[in-house]
């Protein structure tokens, strides 16, 4: 049972691991909004607190020596400095266009930090102890984002593929659309990719990963338990689709229970997972055997501890002194990242939303829309037009502001799996300077399409994307800005579209003709005064 002091130094230390947050706030929203926005990362949420308690699970054991360390501390400032370059600048890799990694990855920051508030805290020691929670902060995001395109639909086709296969051995007929089950026009399901399995998978796999590390499974038991998890995940899920599709076959009558099919969804595969855990548990417990994992191996004091275990005084003042700084730079970071809420939400109510141009040199304004994605404002989009010349339309170029700080277009395309038909730099003239713009075109069988984007900071516009055969590397300049700086703007993105209908004309003819469209049109434009507005905050 931990001592007073014990109880002291728990809390200090998570006021402190709570409060260094605030020194990596732009990947910690960055987190919150992948765990509310993404069901099947939606599990990594609960990763930081398994590690929190895994870590104080080892310092119990190192009877709570408190010998931290200030490279610790060299460490949280480290990450820091690059969560604020990450912030503000765009560095994207692609590997085969299917793979997508912007740098520095949210797990590696989240590793970091974990690995230097326990430095910092509790030592080498418990950074040797704790090597293993340390570690698995790497899966705050607990699937990259190409697994949907390479694994989830897939599965989500086989997950229909063997409920369509059962409604059809109960004798029902349902209709030709491969992933909608209707078992009349009005009552029926979708099987969606959340309805694969992978979710259940996942966190059986997660479950297994931490209990072979508390049972001190050997690899040879390590593995074959791991891979059992997320296969069970699996079967539970098809019997789960199979014992559904019982289910709306009953209720075909009953109209009262067809109301009721999404709740028996939740109850049926919240029981299952039930006995999932319990299946799984029984045999982790059996491999267990009769080891005793309560048995510890009597251990020398540390040269910082006294024979009881307790630190010496000095000992604990070094540890005030270490929270202390911990405190500080939070302070710091947290005086910032309040300032820019506050100055950002005073311009949100006070200012209304800019405006796009008129007319941009021959071109003319004929209409704008918003572009939003889980209720957020992603792109202003104007279309401007070139007057007619002899009864034939002029082209058209769509010009599209983003308030965000950072968004690339040909990372989106890639991300839905879209790969361009060309890719490569361009620089233009225009009215408020050269701007350097990443360019890839798309054909998608209805248009063929040239986009290009660049990021608008401090009167000048530029973006760079170097490729290869294999690997795409994007980029822009960091803004120059420092925390607490008075400086009251942000780099915005830009991007601009020109489409043709024409789809048969090879990539190496039609992509110079819409980038002399582009280029007419940038000749005239004014990027960084367009996007003045957007940048004040």
């Amino acid at each position: 049972m931990a001592s007073r002091q014990s109880r002291g130094m728990i809390a200090l230390a998570t006021v402190c691991a709570a409060a260094g947050l605030l020194t990596i706030w732009p990947t910690v929203a960055s987190l919150i909004g992948v765990w509310t926005t993404d069901d099947l990362k939606s599990m990594g949420m609960a990763v930081p607190l398994v590690c929190y308690l895994l870590i104080l699970r080892a310092w119990r054991e190192l009877d709570w020596e408190c010998e931290g360390s200030w490279w610790g501390l060299a460490l949280l400032g480290a990450t820091a400095g690059m969560v604020f370059l990450r912030n503000q600048m765009l560095l994207i890799v692609t590997i085969r266009r299917h793979w997508l990694l912007e740098l520095p990855p949210l797990p590696l920051v989240a590793v970091l930090y974990a690995a230097a508030m326990v430095l910092l805290l509790g030592g080498k020691r418990l950074l040797r102890a704790a090597w293993f929670p340390v570690l698995l902060m790497g899966t705050v995001i607990p699937v990259p984002q190409s697994f949907s395109t390479l694994v989830d639909l897939p599965l989500q086709h086989a997950s229909a593929t063997v409920a369509r296969a059962w409604a059809h051995a109960l004798g029902q007929p349902l209709t030709q659309d491969k992933l909608r089950l209707m078992f009349t026009p009005e009552f029926g399901m979708f099987i969606a990719p959340g309805c694969n399995g992978i979710r259940g998978a996942v966190t059986l796999g997660l479950a297994a990963v931490v209990v072979s590390y508390l049972y001190r499974f050997r690899w040879y038991v390590y593995a074959p338990v791991v891979a059992g998890a997320m296969l069970l995940g699996y079967l539970f899920n098809f019997l789960r689709l199979c014992l559904l599709v019982v289910y709306y076959k009953l209720a075909l009558p009953y109209p009262w229970m067809q109301q009721q099919a999404k709740i028996a969804d939740y109850v049926i595969g919240g029981c299952l997972f039930l006995c999932a855990l319990t299946i799984f548990f029984t045999v982790a417990n059996k491999l267990r055997g009769d080891v005793d994992l309560a048995e510890t191996v009597e251990r020398p004091a540390s040269e910082g501890a006294q024979a009881d275990g307790k630190p010496r005084p000095g000992q604990m003042q070094e540890l005030f002194l270490r929270a202390g700084a911990v405190l500080l730079m939070a302070a710091i970071f947290g005086a910032d990242v309040l300032h820019q809420h506050r100055v950002e939400a005073a311009w949100e109510a006070a200012q209304p939303q800019p405006a796009l141009p008129r007319q941009v040199g021959e071109f003319t304004l004929q209409r704008t829309w918003d572009e939003t994605q889980f209720g957020v404002l992603v792109y202003t989009w104007g279309d401007y037009a070139e007057p007619a010349e002899d009864g034939v339309p002029g082209a058209h170029v769509m010009l599209g502001v983003s308030p965000q700080t950072v968004h690339d277009a040909e990372v989106c395309h890639l991300a839905r799996g879209e790969d361009p038909t060309w890719h490569g730099q361009m620089v233009a003239p225009s009215a408020g300077g050269e701007v350097e713009l990443t360019v890839a075109t798309y054909n998608d069988g209805a248009t063929q399409e040239l986009e290009a984007s660049t990021v608008c900071d401090h009167g000048v516009c530029r973006q760079y994307s170097e490729a290869t055969r294999h690997v795409t590397l994007i980029y822009a300049r960091p803004h120059r800005s420092l925390p607490l700086e008075a400086d009251g703007t942000r780099p915005i993105p830009v991007m601009l579209k020109v489409e043709s209908l024409d789809t048969m004309t090879p990539v190496g003819v039609m992509e110079p003709r819409l980038a002399a469209t582009l280029a007419r049109f940038l000749k005239d434009a004014n990027l960084p005064a367009l996007t003045e507005p957007y940048a004040r905050r």
